[in-house]
């Protein structure tokens, strides 16, 4: 049976297309158990395999899991198939599902709820749901006292509670049951925490960002001072291996295999491994604070993703996170982190040298398990699948530690080696009010500490969408682009994703333009080359705009004076024999490029507006460029000012008086986009090749 077909089977839609779950009863389970639903692959054997549907642990590829195995009988069955349908369909008939991780954080108060049952005796939610009022109530209260009041949280996000609201727990829970769960939610106090309470990750403080990328720039530069050194330690070591004798019996492990190595062998390999141990931690600091990328994209990075071409650097990796299909993309980077990804792959590639030589010397016995962790990890190549080990060789699922996104005290104090918790930092003054001015002083997006604020001494500890936010907010505070910028290098679906970046956009520190030079130099450059472009095509905007274009028709650029009463008046003529000459020269000298959501300005210092946000001014400005994409920009912000007016033309004389100045505004921003927008043609440039 095929997995839609085991969905159908223990499914039905209701003429409104939601989907329902069959009782128990009315299947055939025996033919459902040993369908396959996921496939999983990993390092570890037993790991590596197929689940039914019959199994008590779900698991697919990344370390993702659920575990059934406290439920029983048709709880059991139920759970397991309202955690299917939403992970394949969703609520309605032939919709798409929800991503597996989604799918457990919603599913996980329907198990608890579930166990309360299951202890009370009541072997279904169906048979629950038919039960009298009264006793449903007291079920229902038993369950929040167990799992809230008695653990202190008075927390239910929304995002938990679905299957306790109506149309979305597929038939288990009528209308009635709904609203009792709901009357003891609020009689308990249980907060939702609806949309508009959600708190955003915080941008990392510039002083802490500088702290962590200082530590990463030491232990990258002590690792390539020594690379060379442990290369040729570890082609001796490699070679002992081929050569080796396995002996008697099977082996289980590197270390039983590599035991019997003289130590003139294996000494030499301590040259570098300080410097090279969990090198691979630094190296992925880099490519987080440097790229945006998600956590799981940064992960699937393999041996060969950094790439050099057209004078720009690039990571290769999978995207998955929009998608259900994953797609290798490529995203931008600095010369920084190129040089950081090909250090580490010259100590993966050593890695894989052992692995190798384990697995081709016929004299060596190993077992089923090391044989496919082995195999496996070579045919992966991921970067940060390679475990840091003196004298043997691991492969590991690539996945960040247990604790790079958790209170480590949660878990006895424990840090795992590969996690970004390594990175906390005590908050100084400074950073605190940096935190403050972006209106992010906060020690947690949600749960006990949400909305708490941070004070001077705290620890800050970074997490990877720390990162993605800080990068986004750095691209938007120094104007080097647009919303439609970030979606691309985000690989975000709407431009309406991005907002959450675009809102922090109105400051910035020198400390973080220094992080960011290269990564700030590129952009500016793709900038200029397409502005230059269009310039050629005469289809620039704005008073700047129109200069460019009149300069590509005529070849010839008029260098104006830009101080006092002289401003715009022309002091030199620079004359062009070809176009692209002309192209090359403006991509050469718009350097003082600053990137507005509505625009760009050239104008540098000599620009005495700054965080412009109503752009009329900008307009008859010399220095002001609107290319193509961000005509859209003008016609939104035209279409805003357009409808707040026609509101304002219906309020009372006593009212306009009180909204007078906002109607200006209006009036200028729909005033500035007519000109912007009215002549849509590009200006002819055809008499310039001539």
């Amino acid at each position: 049976m095929k997995i839609f077909d085991l969905i159908e089977h223990i499914s039905v839609a209701d003429e409104t297309g939601l989907l329902r779950i069959k009782p128990l009863n009315e299947i055939d389970y025996k033919k459902i158990a040993s369908t396959n639903i996921y496939e999983s692959e990993s390092v570890h054997q037993n790991s590596h395999k197929k689940t039914k549907f019959n199994d008590d642990v779900w698991r697919i590829s990344g370390n993702k899991s659920m575990n059934f195995s406290d439920l029983q009988g048709a709880l059991k069955y139920e759970v397991k198939a309202a955690f299917l349908i939403a992970n394949y369909c969703g609520v309605f008939e032939g919709g798409r599902g929800i991503k597996f991780q989604s799918a457990k954080i919603q599913t996980s108060h329907l198990i608890k709820f579930a166990k309360t049952l299951q202890k009370a005796g009541v072997n279904s939610l169906l048979m629950f749901d038919s039960l009298s009022g009264l006793i449903k109530r007291n079920y229902i209260i038993k369950f929040i006292e167990i799992n809230f009041i008695a653990r202190g949280t008075y927390t239910f996000e929304s995002f938990q509670r679905r299957f306790f609201e109506e149309k979305l727990n597929y038939g288990l829970f009528s209308n009635d049951t709904v609203s009792i769960f709901q009357e003891e939610f609020f009689r308990h106090n249980l907060s939702s925490e609806a949309q508009d309470s959600v708190l955003s990750h915080p941008v990392v403080p510039s002083g802490v960002l500088q702290r962590a990328i200082q530590e990463c720039d030491k232990k990258i530069s002590g690792a390539k001072n020594l690379i060379s050194d442990w290369e040729l330690a570890n082609k001796g070591f490699t070679k002992a291996i081929r050569q080796m004798n396995g002996g008697i019996g099977k082996h289980n492990t590197v270390s039983s295999i590599t035991k019997g190595l003289t130590s003139q062998t294996t000494d030499p390999l301590r040259i570098g491994f300080k410097a090279l141990d969990n090198l691979k931690l630094s190296v992925l600091m880099y490519l987080l604070t440097f790229t945006g990328m998600r956590k799981e994209e940064a992960l699937s990075c393999t041996i060969g993703c950094a790439e050099y071409k057209d004078s720009k650097y690039y990571i290769e990796a999978t995207l998955s996170k929009t998608d259900d299909t994953k797609i290798k993309m490529k995203w931008v980077t600095n010369k920084d982190t190129y040089d950081a990804i090909k250090l580490l792959e010259r100590y993966v590639i050593g890695m894989h040298d052992r692995a190798r030589a384990i697995l081709n010397n016929p004299n060596l016995s190993i077992t089923s398990k090391l044989k496919h962790q082995l195999s496996h990890g070579l045919v992966k190549k991921h970067i940060f699948g390679v475990a840091d080990t003196l004298k043997t060789v691991r492969f590991t699922n690539a996945a960040l530690g247990i604790n790079s996104d958790y209170d480590s005290s949660v878990f006895g104090n424990k840090d795992s080696k590969f996690s970004l918790q390594l990175y906390k930092y005590q908050l100084t003054e400074k950073d605190i009010d940096q935190l403050e001015s972006l209106g992010c002083n906060y020690k947690a997006v949600r749960g006990r500490s949400k909305g708490e604020s941070y004070v001077v001494g705290d620890t800050f500890r970074i997490t990877p969408h720390m990162l993605r936010h800080t990068f986004a907010w750095f691209i938007i505070a120094n104007r080097l682009g647009q919303l439609d910028d970030i979606k691309h290098q985000f690989k975000h679906l709407a431009s309406s994703m991005t907002m959450v970046y675009a809102f922090r956009g109105y400051d910035s520190t020198d400390e973080m333009i220094d992080l960011f030079e290269d990564f700030e130099e590129l952009l500016v450059d793709n900038i200029a080359y397409e502005i230059a472009s269009q310039a050629t095509n005469g289809t620039l905007k704005g008073e700047g705009g129109k200069r460019l274009n009149d300069g590509a028709r005529n070849l010839v650029f008029n260098v104006t004076a830009s101080n006092g009463s002289q401003t715009e008046r022309t002091i030199k003529q620079i004359h062009f024999s070809s176009l692209e000459a002309y192209k090359a020269f403006l991509v050469q000298n718009l350097k003082n490029i600053r990137g507005l959501p509505h625009g760009y300005c050239t104008g540098g210092s000599e620009c005495k507006l700054k965080n412009v946000g109503i752009p009329s001014g900008c307009v008859y400005c010399p220095n002001y460029i609107v290319s193509e994409k961000q005509r859209i920009h003008w016609q939104a912000m035209k279409n805003f000012a357009d409808d707040k007016l026609l509101i304002y033309k219906q309020l009372s004389d006593e009212q306009q008086t009180e909204y007078s100045l906002m109607a200006e505004a209006w009036r200028d921003t729909s005033n500035a986009a007519l000109i912007i927008l009215k002549n849509s043609a590009p200006d002819n440039a055809e008499e310039s090749s001539a």
